[in-house]
């Protein structure tokens, strides 16, 4: 018997909601970490870990960035990363407008106030106490992964309650990083420190995830440098939803001429004061 037109009715309905009920059921791209404990030597686990770090082009996430010193800022973030040329954080007030952004290169780093119409501009080391970094080896901190400091590869070492820990130095002896990793092989901190022990820089991780085309990577991130007395702290928390890789990007770094060049902590201050 032919379908009346009562009945096509709800049917054609009920398909529609379905349809639109799959299309928002979508995969969130990340899942938890199932902690395991891994009893190998340290050599093989970090091996293992390192082994497992995907290659990537670039990586994007929103959350929230905040800057402390003798004053503070914290703003909504979204950070875009391309692999080896820059790292781009724009910095959001309530409204969602875009006040200052961090634009990092390979060899400098520019904090842009666009509300007061200013800009720093300085080292990568900037962040770090003065211990010299790469624009890579920033971006592989900020993926929750190590990296050699210099040519000979990191020395792997056991350490206390079953984690373990590598060791690199620079080549030109200035700096020591040590990453420590707890007993299910994830990086809990980086600690970097000068060969005149002035300087030093301690990064802490929490809030890990699996994501689908990256791996692990922490969702939190808290960097603190100290030099000669005065302390930087630097705090990155993503949210897990926004995270994504190998989008296309290029972003590029304008200044207008008409912007004034200022110090890091006056620009910090405006800044803080308008987002």
């Amino acid at each position: 018997m032919p379908c009346r037109p009562k009945q096509i009715l709800p049917t054609m309905l009920l398909a529609v909601i379905l349809l639109f009920t799959a299309c928002r059921t979508t995969s969130p791209g990340y899942r938890d970490v199932v902690p395991r404990a891994d009893n190998r030597s340290a050599e093989e686990r970090l091996a293992s870990v390192t082994g497992s770090y995907s290659q990537w082009q670039t990586f994007t996430a929103k959350g929230r960035f905040t800057v402390s010193s003798r004053e503070s800022l914290s703003a909504s973030m979204q950070m875009r990363m391309a692999h080896d040329r820059y790292i781009y954080i724009s910095l959001r007030g309530g409204m969602g407008i875009e006040g200052g952004k961090i634009f990092i290169t390979r060899d400098s780093l520019y904090v842009i106030d666009k509300i007061n119409k200013c800009y720093v501009a300085d080292e990568i080391s900037l962040f770090t106490a003065g211990i010299p970094v790469t624009l890579g080896e920033l971006q592989q901190l900020l993926l929750c992964r190590t990296f050699n400091a210099g040519s000979t590869p990191a020395m792997a070492m056991a350490a206390g309650n079953g984690g373990f820990a590598a060791t690199t130095v620079a080549d030109d002896s200035l700096a020591t990083f040590t990453f420590a990793f707890d007993r299910y092989n994830l990086l809990g901190t980086v600690s970097a420190i000068t060969s005149t022990g002035l300087a030093s820089c301690n990064v802490g991780y929490s809030g890990y995830i699996d994501t689908e085309k990256g791996g692990i990577v922490a969702t939190s991130i808290a960097i603190i440098s100290q030099m000669q007395g005065t302390q930087l702290a630097l705090q990155a928390d993503y949210s897990p939803a926004s995270i994504k890789w190998d989008s296309p990007l290029d972003d590029r770094l304008s200044i207008p001429p008409s912007y004034k060049r200022a110090d890091a902590q006056s620009l910090l201050t405006q800044l803080g004061n308008e987002l």
